[in-house]
């Protein structure tokens, strides 16, 4: 799949307040090697597509522009290889010093919600693959909720408007 126009598609395709644009910044591949490191240390084998998605871009950043003004970054749509890597550990740190109650050690974020400490990702299985479906913990209700059955769905549907928490 070619992840940077399936994005894009998705951008052109939506809508948005009168005087807001919004696009996508797309970042130099991760490597195989950058991919398997992130493996190594979160003991999680990454689903097909977040792997292949990170093999185009290491991350995707929402950019946003307001009347016309310079371009700016939201937030990201994506995180980094790095930025996964330092997420999981310091939420598993987290959860074993009985910070959050949530069993982060069974689940891969790759993302945030931008509010109310919401986090995106995928619930792995006991053989540490994970799951292709999106889940939402709840950092508030600590609930872990079923969003989409893909990575495909969930960018389409967190763009549009369609998924939301």
């Amino acid at each position: 799949m070619n992840w940077g126009k399936f994005i894009g598609n998705i951008y052109q395709e939506r809508r948005r307040s009168p005087g807001v644009r919004a696009r996508p910044a797309f970042y130099d591949a991760a490597t195989d090697s950058v991919i398997n490191t992130a493996e190594l240390r979160l003991n999680v084998r990454l689903p097909d597509s977040l792997r292949s998605l990170l093999s185009e871009t290491d991350g995707v950043m929402d950019m946003m522009s307001i009347d016309g003004g310079e371009w700016f970054e939201n937030m990201w749509l994506l995180w980094t290889v790095e930025e996964l890597i330092e997420r999981n550990e310091f939420y598993r740190d987290e959860m074993k010093q009985g910070v959050y109650k949530c069993d982060f050690m069974n689940l891969l974020v790759f993302a945030d919600a931008g509010t109310d400490g919401n986090l995106f990702g995928f619930s792995l299985e006991k053989d540490r693959n994970c799951k292709p479906r999106v889940v939402c913990w709840d950092s508030i209700t600590n609930e872990i909720n079923v969003l989409a059955s893909s990575l495909e769905e969930f960018l389409r549907g967190w763009l549009t408007g369609t998924i939301s928490v």
